[in-house]
């Protein structure tokens, strides 16, 4: 092209990207990222766009693309089920944590679902987050997040961890706060124990386990057949799961709960059914939600601070925006055993 034709062309009205979006018949993110090059779109779409902005004039202001380039100051946080109020309370510290250091929080749930989370870290990357605080969905696997590394954004995960995935991480200690609960029971004369609720996509649920069968070997008691019972996280997951446990010969006395919310709903199940949380049947959870201490009678749980998890998650992810180059790390939060009436000696015969 002449220096007329360069003139020329930079004389025209400026194209803006939906238009270019239209004649390529792609979204106007999509053409963002194209235009910066970016991997996230694949090269025969990328060269669509191209010559869809050649055919229009499409200048690219380079002075632009470095103010888009600096820092936004927005941090984005994907939920992977905000009904929980685990991670309700989580979301609320990561806000307060965002805002005392004059930042902007992107937030999304993912309601546990691939195809969401899918769009969410989509959406997080248009709109330029410095970096992200993830909590994947169940059944995620590493290439799911391949996404995020091939960005190049500081990412880091919480409350579940991705089997094979080298990278930051903070939650509680599952496995040794299962372990310590189970211990717990045994010591109160407990020697037919259960694990109610969760489910198996997840590695809470399963470090909860494996706590729970390790205290369980080391104490010399036998496992009931079945002894972990699956349900959703929630009050109703738990009180479905009651009728399953009163049927299992000989008689169980003590169950830990993948959650507060789960042990809620177990407790309410038992009483229907006559049986006293507390007197009849130990119950404890895990989170010590606010509404435990609350509970007839108050629910005995694992307390691994939401409030904490966020604290030190987005003060991980703050050290790698500011230059951390250190190996991926991870951090595990103790759970420390808050007794209350729920749990209780096994009751004489």
């Amino acid at each position: 092209m002449g220096a007329y034709e360069e003139l020329r062309v930079l004389s025209m009205k400026k194209v803006k990207l939906s238009e270019i979006a239209l004649l390529a018949g792609v979204s106007r993110s999509t053409v963002s990222l194209a235009l910066r090059g970016s991997p996230l779109i694949a090269s025969p779409t990328a060269e669509r766009v191209r010559e869809a902005a050649k055919e229009l004039g499409y200048v690219y202001n380079r002075t632009a693309a470095a103010l888009r380039n600096r820092k936004t100051h927005t941090i984005g946080l994907v939920e992977a089920n905000f009904k929980n109020p685990f991670f309700a309370a989580m979301s609320e510290s990561v806000e307060r944590e965002i805002e005392q250091r004059g930042k902007a929080l992107l937030f999304v749930d993912s309601a546990e679902s691939i195809e969401k989370q899918r769009k969410a870290l989509k959406l997080m990357l248009e709109h330029g987050v410095d970096g992200l605080l993830l909590c994947p969905v169940k059944h995620t696997t590493k290439e799911d997040l391949s996404i995020l590394h091939h960005a190049g954004i500081p990412f880091v995960l919480f409350s579940r961890y991705i089997p094979g995935l080298d990278a930051d991480y903070v939650g509680g200690a599952n496995v040794q706060g299962a372990y310590q609960a189970v211990r717990r029971m045994i010591q109160l004369g407990h020697r037919r124990v259960v694990f109610v609720g969760g489910e198996p996509y997840t590695t809470p649920w399963m470090d909860r386990v494996e706590g729970f069968r390790k205290a369980v070997e080391e104490g010399g008691i036998e496992l009931p057949a079945p002894w972990y019972f699956y349900s959703e996280v929630s009050v109703a997951g738990g009180a479905s799961k009651v009728d399953e446990v009163l049927q299992l010969e000989p008689r169980v006395t003590a169950a830990l709960c993948y959650s507060d919310t789960v042990a809620f709903g177990f407790m309410l199940g038992l009483e229907r059914r006559g049986i006293l949380p507390g007197r009849d049947f130990a119950v404890v959870g895990f989170d010590d939600l606010p509404e435990s201490k609350l509970w007839r009678p108050p629910l005995a749980t694992l307390a691994c601070p939401p409030s904490r998890v966020g604290s030190v998650a987005i003060q991980m992810l703050l050290e790698r925006l500011e230059g951390d180059d250190r190996p991926p790390r991870r951090v595990e939060i103790q759970s420390m055993l808050i007794e209350r009436e729920s749990l209780c000696p096994v009751p004489k015969s």
